[in-house]
């Protein structure tokens, strides 16, 4: 027969409950208020309480923390009976552990029954009787004193973990607030913790005054535990785990010895024992150090924590995979884009079809088929390798993308994936520190013969169809069109005009308007200035496939290939030409030439104007249709 205790200050629901119960075959006792419950307590050992929630002296939320926190009465079931419908008492019931709650009314007291059959089900009440001398008056002070200090703890250990956890979950941190927590909670003299992870990893404090054997000791102990605890077939290697030892404390007159140790695993209620994936140890220099209270608090720890480590230790691969990423795709990808794919915010990446504002630079190394004649395989691709590092570097410094490596060509992108206000100047302010960068290239290692080393770098501006292209198994993301093979034709002219850079128009526009807005001001802080430079528009063209004019420029920092009064003159012979007055312009081009005679553009202008001269193209504009690559 289950006893029921029923603690009410309403005698009228008091006797209603007490007939009901005892109708059903409980046996009944009384109280009319929290104190008065205690003390039946003392001599009488129920199996349930009902309490009602505005109990006088002690209430029932104070009642169920004063039981729940009770080794002996903590299994006796307790239920809360609220007013009817008031559904706000459900979670202070559950915040003091009751085992339910039961809304009810004078003229309902059927439902009750059920409620205590349900409760009295979940767990068999305990066996053991409750000591005589619990409840005196001293000791019921003792107990709510003992619930509240209880409480206290847990709010502690939670706060703790908490700010652990709250920018972010790392598992070196998070041990190391473990460590402060537990400490100040019980002073011991040496600790350590074991994660079962890829990777094992230990954690110690100890104190100064401990000697190395006795520490050496310690640890044996902690690993012959931690293999006995953690079911696995691995075999440990533990000279090759990542041990962090710190020593804390003021040195002792003579060393300290561990005369208490226990270890503490660190289980997830609702992982299989197998998952057991660390376990705490922790030493004493006190022979009596580890009490039933003791060993409860450090169970609530344990309990509180292993969830935090299961997270840091998922949160610290993810890291740690992140930045394996990250370093391999640096050579590739601006880090901000890298950032972006990691973390899925990926709207910056266009879609299929998408157009986008983007300047495309093509580099292109000179006469390499002929260095890799010279050369073996190997020594090439050694070579490449160096070479592609290098100015893959300078382009995503420049907030550039590499879309491609062809054979010995380098195809980027501004402006895609990741955009700026200037794609134009960055891929300007690339090439120009892509040839500067070229006396670094080692070519010690390579057959050159009488060739130099040297590349040719064509940029455009425009707006190519960007996303990913490709079949249903394999896809890249790239850029086509014709702004694409503009850069291409660009690129190419670099050789028949004998000079290392060539930008389209497009890109002396975006130049342009980067001077203008700083002039006024309006240039955002993070928008990289231009590179001090020199542009020189050498001439007008309609490249291969191409009906339209394109306007080309050689840009460079080197300010003695072009001297302002070659400058001058080539400028003049370029308008007089255009216009179709290929004798003036002749002239102008002729002074040019005697200013700087190694000067390739000039001397094709001047071939122009000797055969134009004579024979003038039909429907001049002012640009010259070329008719290869």
């Amino acid at each position: 027969m289950s006893k029921i205790l029923i603690a009410f200050d309403s005698l009228t629901l008091r006797s209603l409950l007490h007939q009901k119960l005892e109708s059903y075959g409980f046996e009944v006792q009384e109280a009319q208020d929290g104190l008065q419950a205690l003390q039946i307590l003392h001599d009488w050992d129920p199996d349930c309480i009902l309490l009602y929630v505005n109990l006088p002296i002690i209430d029932a939320y104070a009642f169920c923390r004063i039981i729940k926190n009770n080794s002996e009465l903590k299994d006796i079931r307790t239920i809360i009976c609220t007013p009817e419908d008031a559904n706000i008492y459900s979670f202070w019931t559950s915040n003091c552990n009751s085992d339910s709650y039961y809304s009810m009314s004078p003229d309902d007291t059927d439902g009750i029954i059920k409620e205590i059959n349900k409760v009295l089900q979940k767990k068999k009440p305990k066996a053991q009787k409750i000591k005589k001398e619990t409840f005196t008056t001293e000791e019921i002070v003792k107990q709510i004193i003992g619930a509240v200090d209880k409480e206290l703890y847990e709010l502690y250990v939670i706060r703790g973990a908490y700010y652990a956890t709250r920018d972010g979950v790392n598992i070196y941190q998070l041990l190391d607030l473990m460590v402060e927590v537990l400490y100040s909670i019980y002073q011991f003299d040496a600790f350590g913790i074991i994660i079962n992870d890829n990777k094992l990893l230990e954690v110690y404090r100890k104190s100064v005054s401990l000697s190395k054997k006795e520490f050496e000791e310690f640890k044996y102990i902690a690993h012959s535990d931690f293999q006995e605890r953690i079911n696995s077939r691995i075999s440990y290697e533990w000279k090759n785990s990542q041990s962090i030892i710190t020593d804390f404390g003021m040195p002792q007159k003579k060393e300290i010895r561990i005369k208490s140790y226990e270890c503490f695993p660190l289980k997830d209620e609702n992982k299989k024992e197998e998952d057991l994936i660390c376990t705490i140890h922790i030493g004493s220099s006190k022979e009596t150090a580890f009490n039933i209270r003791t060993r409860e608090r450090i169970d609530f720890f344990c309990s509180v924590y292993i969830t935090l480590i299961r997270k840091a230790i998922v949160s610290t691969r993810m890291k740690e995979t992140e930045n394996k990423i990250k370093k391999a795709f640096s050579r590739f990808l601006p880090p901000t884009l890298i950032d972006n794919i990691i973390s899925e915010e990926n709207s910056s990446i266009p879609q299929i079809g998408e157009k986008r504002q983007i300047a495309i630079l093509i580099a292109d190394i000179r006469e390499f088929t002929a260095i890799s004649e010279k050369n073996t395989p190997e020594a090439i691709v050694e070579f490449l390798n160096d070479y592609f590092t290098t100015m893959g570097q300078i382009i995503i410094k420049h907030g550039g993308t590499i879309d491609k490596f062809m054979g010995d060509s380098i195809m980027a992108l501004f402006g895609a994936p990741e955009s700026y206000i200037y794609n134009g100047n960055r891929a300007a302010n690339a090439a120009l520190e892509m040839i500067d960068a070229l006396k670094t290239i080692d070519t010690s290692k390579l057959n050159m013969g009488n060739i130099k080393f040297n590349i040719g770098i064509g940029v455009h501006y425009g707006q190519p169809i960007a996303g990913s292209i490709g079949s249903q198994d394999k896809k890249e993301y790239t850029v086509i069109g014709d702004d694409v093979n503009l850069a291409s034709r660009i690129e190419g002219l670099t050789k028949l005009y004998g000079v290392p850079i060539i930008i389209s128009d497009s890109v002396k526009l975006d130049i342009d308007t980067l001077e203008k807005d700083k002039m006024n001001n309006e240039k955002p802080e993070s928008e990289e200035d231009s590179i001090p430079h020199i542009i020189h528009h050498i001439d007008n063209v309609k490249v291969k496939g191409k009906s339209k004019s394109v306007r080309i420029y050689a840009i460079t920092q080197d300010k003695e290939n072009y001297p302002e009064t070659f400058i001058e003159n080539y400028s003049k012979g370029l308008n007089q030409y255009e216009i179709g007055n290929f004798s003036t312009a002749f002239e102008y081009f002729r002074k040019a030439e005697e200013i700087c005679p190694s000067n390739i553009a000039t001397k094709r202008l001047l071939e122009r104007c000797t055969t134009y001269q004579t024979n003038k193209p039909d429907n001049w504009d002012g640009a010259v249709t070329l008719t290869t690559k």
